[in-house]
């Protein structure tokens, strides 16, 4: 195994030894996912590298592997779907043309060579450890002028920085200060991490989370490419790899989300699997609907054409929503949430207009389950509709700045006791949907994929080898607070001060951040509240209302606030120092968590 990471001092830094032993596969390689179609599909089946596991037939008849490979990974084998690609962002692509392009991972190097041809960069370094297998594939592209393969694995750092000199890379110049928070559009890199099956490492999901975490963490320390500016990033990974780099809900952002919010322009899916991401995780209908129909409009001014067969559901819902007149915002109307069931008691009631049940018979009995859960769920969120409209009214009440001395503060303690009248799972699940609202109503909406410039194009997964539904993510980095790149003994400590920050406070997510702040340290509350003034910027995802289940929690805190939060605690002149603060949030907050459970 060849993949080996590096990062920041505060992280571990794993060996080759390491990671071959610690990686495992979640699933196995299995036939069904090993259908050949297009000639470059065929040629990688015909090597022999890719065979399926437990199956005697697949076992004697396979054909010997003619080359070695790492046969976990996944090949972009069509060629419709590279041409749509360049089609639908070429656009924003034209800028990067005559780049240098690094290329890590090229594998059959299809993509390599429409992206070759489309930009003409003045020099193309593939980088790719697996040399033997994939050379024939690669030859027609190194053919060219000014490509070069490099036979190692630009996921490992020490290699990675080895082309990283003017031998290689001769156009390139590392630049001033102020240069690194400039755009470089005179580089490109991409890459393909998507692996089948995944390979799971400490308690990363899978060596591609890893892997879009360090390349997002290299944004703010100019670490790896990024020493020579803001360099823009296409990659391919797994559709299931991207999750916590492009949430979708409130439920799913966790720390890398908010690296990407902090360092970078946009994070947009250009083309990935259309289907729903979760049946766990979901939130208002009505948020997705407006989500669709805002990316729609956008699509529309920049004047996006999607290719044919390429339009996703979102997309195609969003036209017919569009012309409906009655577009109602989220937070309008009761939320209604998309759960299996509905579509089972769709089935039946279509199915009991034909045919009529017995009322004895399993049908019956499971039509009416559904429709008693249905009618259910139907009162609740109308509970929490009413719930969330005196919300907003009281919101609107400090807006106007019309109320009369105590009228706010008895509105607020009026909706808590209303609210604690309930169960405690409605109080929770009332939460999430305000939260989820929080999230997207705010300008702009917190989540990248709320902010997506259009919508990701739908694909097949006979379109990869093995058949496995990746997306091509593109990364736009952006500059970053001067104070996340104090890093280091050398340094404020500020951008290591913030890690502990976000990873202490993130703990404990749904606490009020006033009692966060003083669990993590007495006294900075009292000092960072007051000052806090993008807490309470209402157009912009600030809170203000005082009720216990309303306050603002560290996850709703968004790029700006987090940036905000970390200059005022540089400013606390009664600060710990960085290795009180170490201590702290490695044995106090222990107590200080046992504490929040039992409450």
């Amino acid at each position: 195994m060849r993949h080996v990471f590096n990062s920041r001092s505060i992280f571990y830094r794993p060996n080759a030894t390491a990671i071959a032993r610690r990686t495992f596969a979640s699933k196995q390689l299995d036939e069904t996912k090993l259908e050949a179609i297009g000639p470059v599909a065929e040629k990688l089946a015909d090597t022999g590298v890719w065979t399926a596991r437990g199956s005697r037939k697949d076992t004697d008849n396979a054909p010997k592997a003619k080359v070695k490979g790492d046969k976990t990974r996944v090949n972009v084998v069509s060629n419709e779907l590279c041409e749509d690609i360049i089609s639908y962002i070429g656009k924003s692509l034209k800028r990067h043309r005559g780049c240098d392009l690094i290329d890590i991972y090229p594998g059959a190097g299809l993509w390599s060579s429409k992206l070759h041809e489309f930009l003409n960069p003045r020099t193309h370094i593939l980088m790719e450890p697996d040399e033997e297998l994939y050379k024939p594939f690669l030859k027609p592209l190194l053919d060219r002028p000014n490509t070069r393969l490099v036979p190692a694995s630009g996921l490992v750092w020490r290699e990675l920085n080895s082309i990283l000199t003017p031998e290689y890379l001769p156009h390139q110049t590392v630049p001033d200060a102020a240069g690194l928070n400039q755009r470089n559009d005179t580089l490109l890199v991409t890459a393909n991490i998507a692996f089948h099956p995944q390979k799971q490492f400490r308690n990363f999901a899978s060596i591609a989370h890893l892997v879009l975490y360090q390349f997002i963490d290299a944004i703010r320390i100019s670490g790896l490419f990024q020493r020579y500016g803001l360099v823009r990033m296409l990659i391919w990974t797994r559709h299931d790899d991207i999750e916590g780099l492009v949430p979708k809900v409130m439920q799913r952002r966790k720390r890398l989300a908010l690296e990407t919010e902090l360092c970078c322009e946009w994070v947009h899916e250009v083309c990935g699997r259309d289907i729903p991401e979760s049946v766990w995780f979901i939130r208002d209908n009505l948020i997705d609907q407006s989500s669709n129909i805002a990316t729609w409009k956008r699509m529309k001014a920049a004047k996006y054409k999607v290719p044919s067969g390429r339009a996703s559901e979102g997309l195609k819902r969003a036209l017919t929503n569009a012309k409906s007149r009655k577009i109602i915002l989220p937070g309008g109307r009761p939320p209604e949430f998309k759960r299996p069931f509905l579509d089972l008691l769709d089935d039946l009631e279509r199915a009991h207009a034909t045919q009529i049940f017995t009322k004895s018979s399993d049908k019956y009995k499971n039509m009416q389950t559904y429709r008693w859960r249905a009618n259910y769920e139907t009162r609740k969120h109308q509970e929490m509709f009413e719930h969330m409209q005196d919300y907003d009214a009281i919101t609107e009440l400090y807006k106007s700045g019309k109320a009369a001395p105590g009228e706010i503060e008895a509105r607020e303690k009026e909706w808590q006791s209303n609210l604690d009248s309930k169960a405690k799972g409605f109080i929770q699940e009332f939460i999430t949907y305000k939260d989820n609202l929080h999230f997207y109503r705010q300008d702009p909406p917190m989540l990248h994929w709320d902010r997506r410039e259009y919508e990701p194009l739908a694909l097949e997964p006979e379109e990869f080898f093995p058949n496995v539904e990746c997306s091509l993510i593109d990364i736009q980095p952006k500059s970053v607070s001067p104070l996340l790149r104090q890093i280091g003994p050398n340094s404020n400590r500020a951008s290591d001060t913030f890690e502990l920050l976000v990873s202490t406070l993130m703990g404990h997510s749904t606490v009020p951040i006033s009692r966060a702040l003083d669990a993590l340290m007495p006294g900075a509350s009292d000092y960072i509240i007051p000052r806090w003034t993008s807490a309470r910027d209402l157009d912009h995802g600030g809170i203000v209302n005082k009720a216990r289940s309303a306050e603002l929690t560290p996850r709703l805190l968004n790029a700006r606030q987090w940036e905000q939060l970390l200059e005022l605690w540089m400013e606390w002149p009664f600060r710990p120092e960085f290795h009180e603060l170490v201590a702290r949030t490695h044995d106090d907050l222990a107590d200080e968590a046992n504490i929040f459970a039992s409450e």
